[in-house]
């Protein structure tokens, strides 16, 4: 079984033709550690799957700082949906926080390609309710979780995340500053 098949199987199951078609999509690249995937104002028609590393989305706040929007850490799937629909150039910037092996294909080619396999239809709505469902749980532990609960529910779902990227994107995607993580993961680490 082929590493694109081992993906797709953890959303759908494809017939063998839409596997083949889907998998003609995709080409294997290797990025390192901070290279850019995408850049504000660009405009690409990109769908990555990530099979291993950790990349982030990044936005500008009204201050200029960058924000770390989201992690996504492999196996993953993500694209700039606005972007890729309505034809907008990007808002966010992608970026590799650690090496990693994505999939790139054209998200325009997927689409068609939703239009013509019901079951690769299907796959694309597996896609975006996970999608969906990651920023309803960001946005509720966001809203409802203190600063050190949000830093070990990070913990949960990538434990040795430290090891892989730095301390201020953790704080910034947790929406604290770095000095606060550094004072909950002391307190953490101390018990």
């Amino acid at each position: 079984m082929d590493v694109i098949e081992q993906f797709v199987l953890r959303y759908y199951t494809l017939s063998s033709t839409s596997l083949k078609e889907f998998q003609k999509l995709f080409t294997q690249k290797n990025y390192k550690k901070n290279d850019v995937l995408y850049r504000v104002g660009e405009s690409k028609s990109q769908l990555f799957l990530m099979t291993e590393g950790i990349a982030r989305s990044v936005v500008m706040d009204s201050n200029g700082k960058e924000k770390t929007r989201t992690i996504f850490n492999g196996p993953s799937v993500f694209t700039s949906l606005t972007s890729n629909l309505y034809g907008e150039p990007f808002a966010t910037e992608f970026n590799c926080l650690t090496e990693a092996t994505m999939y790139e294909g054209s998200f325009e080619n997927f689409i068609k390609l939703t239009e013509k396999r019901h079951d690769i239809s299907i796959l694309y709505n597996k896609f975006l309710e996970e999608a969906f469902i990651n920023m309803q749980e960001k946005a509720t532990i966001l809203s409802t979780l203190d600063a050190t609960d949000r830093y070990l529910y990070l913990k949960n779902r990538i434990p040795d995340i430290e090891k892989h990227i730095q301390l201020n994107h953790i704080a910034s995607y947790l929406n604290m500053t770095s000095i606060q993580l550094s004072r909950i993961r002391k307190k953490v680490y101390s018990k």
